[in-house]
């Protein structure tokens, strides 16, 4: 191996400083676009509260999905702290509470949860060798 002499040390280094710098200046343009965009966000938010607040506070639907998450919410706080033993099944596993959600086309009809599985299983796939076999 021949040693690496001072003006080609030199050479790499100024050239990856310069890497660098134009790194550094496409993430300054992305992080003012992001400003930008997140201030016409802004104006829009501000101007459908400011429509919203003569409409009264919230839709049913929305009250009922608050506070389906304010119970999932203190239903985990109280498993993180050890609290809740009787949301065991009986192999020991803790049970999700259902996942519930408003159905718009059944007006003050009594609503049946949805149960969603959050982590369905994946169908075995076969490796790249078994594929090239």
């Amino acid at each position: 191996m021949s040693a690496i002499t001072a003006s080609e040390l030199q050479q790499r280094l100024s050239e990856q400083l310069q890497a660098l710098s134009q790194v550094g200046e496409t993430l300054t343009l992305r992080l003012l676009e992001l400003e930008e965009r997140l201030g016409g966000l802004e104006e829009q938010l501000l101007e459908l509260d400011s429509r919203s607040q003569g409409q009264g506070e919230l839709s049913g639907d929305t009250g009922e999905l608050l506070a389906a998450t304010e119970e999932r919410i203190a239903r985990l706080e109280d498993l993180l702290t050890g609290q809740a033993g009787t949301t065991r099944s009986s192999s020991g596993r803790v049970q999700p509470l259902p996942l519930g959600r408003p159905n718009p086309h059944a007006a003050g009809a009594a609503e049946a949860p949805l149960e969603l599985d959050p982590f369905p299983q994946d169908e075995e796939q076969p490796f790249m060798d078994e594929l090239s076999a």
